[in-house]
Formats: structure tokens, sequence, C-alpha cells
């Protein structure tokens, strides 16, 4: 076994349980997830599995295989994590807005808790500004699901509420005031902003067996073919391919119920706001899944015992 192999079987085998034990869904919506979990030790479980995970979501996979899989792997995984978190990889935010938290743990949902075969991708848009944290999509990802690439539009909040997750979730899909920069952003969920990727430059790597590797660059190759030497557009690509957009929406947020029919309206919310976009965008092929993790811990308390961790 790899040991890139070996890294995922440790992740399942030792942190699923702390945060993602129980999978709960809303009757008769399979798509609308929520998880629980025994709350004892809260705080500790979330910082393990943040600290523990972060070199998995930093590095790419050859650089994964490096690391050795032996009894001390946890020592391992917590020395690069430190180097992650104070190098150039991780942003420097403050950490009431650092959206880190929330991607690692979505990360972790799509690749360990789903075992996911995603591809990540730099993408280039035409309106980048480099600021410490990209703005767009929280993972630009392409799945490749029985040997068909699929894109994959993901988004991840760590904040206060319910209600904090539902405003911010539909923020990003349909856009909102920016009161940094005092100007309407485009939504997520728009030919607009989706339109604006220039091209993709995938990591093929450790991460893929030889024929996955072979479909991306196929795939890729024609994508980008169309986007730089065609003056393509991203979205019609899509659509005249039939590529099918899988959504994820996943909020990690304060609240006591573990119930999920307790966020029917938040999830119903979500559903018709992505659904009304898509359709309008023209996708007919798609599919939406809402994650919601209710914590007893304020996020602030988890967000800044991660961050004191490193100290």
């Amino acid at each position: 076994m790899s040991s890139l192999k070996a890294l995922e079987e440790y992740y399942y085998n030792t942190h699923k349980n702390k945060i993602f034990c129980m999978e709960l869904h809303v009757e008769d919506k399979e798509f609308c997830i929520l998880y629980d979990y025994d709350k004892t030790d809260e705080i500790i479980k979330f910082v393990s599995n943040f600290t523990e995970y972060l070199p998995y979501y930093v590095y790419n996979g050859d650089a994964l295989e490096h690391i050795n899989i032996n009894d001390k792997v946890s020592e391992e995984l917590l020395k690069r994590s430190k180097r992650c978190w104070i190098g150039p990889e991780t942003p420097k935010r403050d950490a009431k807005v650092n959206g880190i938290f929330g991607e690692v743990f979505l990360d972790f949902y799509e690749r360990i808790i789903k075992k996911n075969i995603l591809a990540s991708t730099y993408a280039t848009r035409r309106d980048f500004r480099s600021n410490g944290e990209n703005h767009g999509f929280d993972n630009v990802l392409f799945k490749i699901n029985n040997d068909e690439v699929e894109f994959v539009f993901a988004e991840a909040k760590f904040v206060t509420s319910k209600s904090a997750a539902k405003a911010s979730l539909i923020n990003d899909i349909r856009g909102d005031k920016n009161p940094e920069v005092h100007k309407r952003m485009n939504g997520h969920l728009t030919i607009e902003f989706m339109d604006d990727y220039i091209y993709f430059i995938v990591n093929k790597n450790s991460f893929f067996h030889d024929n996955d590797k072979q479909l991306l660059k196929k795939f890729f190759n024609e994508l980008n073919e169309v986007l730089i030497n065609r003056d393509g557009k991203f979205v019609q690509f899509l659509i005249d391919k039939n590529i099918k957009v899988n959504c994820v929406f996943f909020a990690i947020f304060n609240n006591n119920s573990v119930n999920p029919s307790d966020y029917i309206e938040v999830y119903r919310s979500i559903e018709e706001e992505a659904k009304s976009h898509l359709e309008a965008i023209g996708f007919s092929n798609y599919y939406i899944e809402i994650v919601f993790v209710p914590t007893s811990s304020k996020n602030m308390d988890i967000k800044e015992a991660i961050s004191k961790s490193y100290e």
C-alpha cells in the first residue's frame, strides 16, 4: 500500500468519528445531510482533526508520499502542519474571517468521508487579486465518477449560527454587497463569475491511477483548448458536453439541535436558491448537496483553539 493510501486510511480510522460520526438526513431528502457526534472534548476533537489534516489539504500527493506512516504518524503530521500554518500556503487573516477553517473540514468531508476522487486545479481568473486568500469557490474541483469527469462547485462556512450559515451561503450563490469595497460582488453561481476563468492547470499526481491521469489530461486539454484558442466560455463548455455540476454547500455552526428536521427551512432556502441559479445558467445535469455540522461550542472558541495550538 502506498504511503498516500495508508495516510487516507489513517485519517478515516482516526478522525472520522470525531466529527463525522453519524450521518443523518431530512426525510425523503438524501441530499440534506447533518452530522452528529459525541460532543465530549469537542474542541479537542476539532483541533486534532484540523491540525493533522492540514498537510493533506496543503500538499500535493507526490509530497505526501514522503510522510512515514508508522506509530509516530501523528507526530509527523503535526510537525508538517505547523510548517503549513506559518508558511505561505495558508492565508494570514484574523480567525474571525479566515476561510481556511471551513475549507479544511469541507476537504476532509469530500475526500476522506465521501472518498471522492477529486482533482484540485489552479484556476486562473481575469479579475484575480492576491490578498492572501482567493475569492470565489472554496474548492475548484473536478470529480472522477465512473470514468466521467464532473465539475464540483463547493462552498464552506464556519460561522456562528444556522441563520448565519443560511445568509452567507445564499450570498455566495447570488452575490451581495462587499463592505470592504462597497460594491456588489457577482454571485458564484452566475455566468459572469464562472465564465471569468481563463484556463485550468490540474494537479495530476500520486492521488490518481494512470487511467485517471489520462482521463484528466484529455479532458483538460480539450477544455483549455476551447478557453484559450477558441475564446470559448467555461459555462458553455460544461453545457455542450453535458458535464454534471455537483454543488456542495457545507457549514459548521453553533446549534444544540441535531434533528435534521429543525433545519428544513434553511435546507429548502439554499436548495431553491441554488436550483434557480443553476437552471437560469442553463444547467440541467446537476446535483445539490447541503451538509451541516452543528456544534455545542462557539465557533470562535474552536477557531481560536486551533490557532493557539500552533503557538
